[in-house]
């Protein structure tokens, strides 16, 4: 399922010029990449500057199509799909050559460089298990913000409203398989309507260390009963210290489907807006490199100038 800033993009046709496509991905806080050709020798679609946009589901504006296009969308796609696997901050850009003959098997013998920049990469992930009367609420809250929410519920009836909205769910009937589809880095937020399945989660959460943050909806009561089982179960009886419960922000009280999911989302926004302020130190840090960046991209294109002034002669 798309989220539904993806499906206000794909209202738009592939003629979208770039620079509106970037504005509504920033709006909707997707990830995509902006390729650029940077240089161009011969006989080639499109000009230097020539740019067009790429998500996973949807391209915008045009390098010229044929092949050299759909290679720097596949391109795109594979690292905007590979990049959001990780936990760790890349590189935001890449450059890359393409022979229109040797590399795209095109009569014409000219050949690009095409600048591809990823923004949007460091999106919060967030995995709700349990679709009732609280997810349905929280969950389009969750699709407002700048992260990937996902919710996993045995019961495809309570997984429906939220599919329409376009939210991304799972059905999924086991502990074990709903944890062991989790990427490292995850937040997780468990509030199933069955306390042994919450307990199950939370235990197989905890053990893997790698979540950082594990929510348990329930009341003081319920985190004590659990404690006390964890404890006794875990690798490690410090691990429960990892575990958040009840969840939610401390200033926003109220029992109401609306009032616990506001709180939960006030609480996620806090810890997001830390973790972007730490992306921000290390965007910072590269900008410092800026320079260097733009001084490799100039010899590179120098080679091809070159190579068009040899052909010339």
């Amino acid at each position: 399922m798309m989220k539904t800033g993806q499906s206000i993009l794909t209202s738009a046709s592939a003629t979208t010029h770039w620079l509106n496509a970037c504005q509504l991905l920033e709006q909707q806080g997707m990830s995509y990449c902006l390729a650029t050709i940077v240089a161009a020798v011969g006989s080639v679609p499109r000009n230097s500057g020539s740019k067009m946009v790429i998500t996973t589901q949807g391209q915008y504006d045009t390098l010229g199509g044929g092949s050299l296009e759909q290679q720097v969308i596949q391109t795109a796609r594979a690292e905007l799909n590979r990049r959001r696997q990780l936990t760790a901050q890349e590189p935001t850009i890449a450059i890359e050559r393409y022979s229109m003959a040797a590399d795209l098997a095109q009569c014409c013998g000219g050949a690009v460089q095409v600048l591809f920049e990823y923004f949007n990469l460091q999106q919060a992930r967030v995995t709700v298990f349990g679709a009732g009367h609280v997810c349905q609420a929280l969950a389009p809250i969750l699709n407002q913000l700048q992260c990937h929410i996902t919710v996993i519920d045995s019961r495809p009836v309570w997984l429906e409203p939220l599919s329409i909205q376009g939210i991304q769910t799972q059905c999924l009937t086991s502990a074990e398989e709903m944890i062991a589809a989790q990427l490292p880095g995850t937040h997780l937020v468990i509030m199933t309507h069955d306390h042994s399945m919450d307990y199950e989660l939370t235990l197989l959460a905890l053990e893997k260390q790698c979540f950082p943050y594990i929510g348990l909806i329930g009341s003081e009561g319920k985190k004590q009963r659990f404690t006390y089982r964890l404890k006794e179960q875990l690798s490690s009886p410090d691990l429960v210290s990892q575990l958040t419960c009840p969840i939610g922000h401390p200033e926003i009280k109220g029992k109401l489907p609306m009032q616990v999911a506001l709180s939960i989302a006030a609480q996620l926004s806090a810890l997001f807006e830390q973790k972007t302020a730490t992306h921000s130190e290390v965007k910072d840090f590269q900008s410092h490199s800026s320079q260097k960046k733009q001084q490799y991209l100039w010899q590179q294109a120098s080679v091809l100038y070159k190579h068009r002034s040899i052909e010339d002669k």
